[in-house]
């Protein structure tokens, strides 16, 4: 009964990487890129630690635009309607984003908030509209607190 008893009980993990990493990002776009590439070396070198200066990065390369292929993937590892990345401000550092936190469950939030979510086909996916931006608010919770509204679209 005591796994029973626990299984609705979540909770985050946040790694140290991620602590570094938003101050990284906060320091990028308050125009002290190149602290911010210090930062993201430190995180990028327990990565590297065979081959230490791979794990520098400049300020002027986290400004970058992107070096994925923003496209449509389809089944058969073909891109088509081939976007690319270099437009994405930034977008250097999302990149860093999504090779660092790979399969950690956070890409969907970094892309909203690198505008990429609503502009970009990405992997499979059109771009989805800016309602799926937010999710919508639990009814109980409107029910609880009459001052909250609901996100727009649902």
């Amino acid at each position: 009964q005591g796994a029973r008893a626990a299984l609705s009980v979540d909770f985050p993990i946040v790694r140290y990487a991620d602590i570094l990493m938003m101050k990284a990002e906060s320091l990028l776009r308050t125009g002290k890129e190149n602290e911010a590439a210090v930062i993201v070396t430190q995180v990028r070198q327990r990565a590297f630690r065979s081959n230490p200066s791979k794990a520098t990065v400049t300020g002027a390369e986290l400004k970058m635009g992107s070096v994925y292929k923003y496209g449509y993937y389809n089944t058969n590892a073909t891109i088509s309607e081939l976007q690319g990345g270099a437009d994405i401000q930034f977008g250097r550092f999302l990149d860093e984003l999504g090779w660092e936190f790979a399969a950690e469950a956070r890409r969907r939030q970094d892309i909203i908030r690198f505008g990429v979510f609503h502009t970009k086909i990405w992997f499979n996916h059109r771009p989805s509209s800016m309602q799926k931006a937010l999710f919508p608010i639990p009814e109980g919770e409107l029910i609880k607190n009459t001052n909250l509204k609901q996100n727009p679209g649902y």
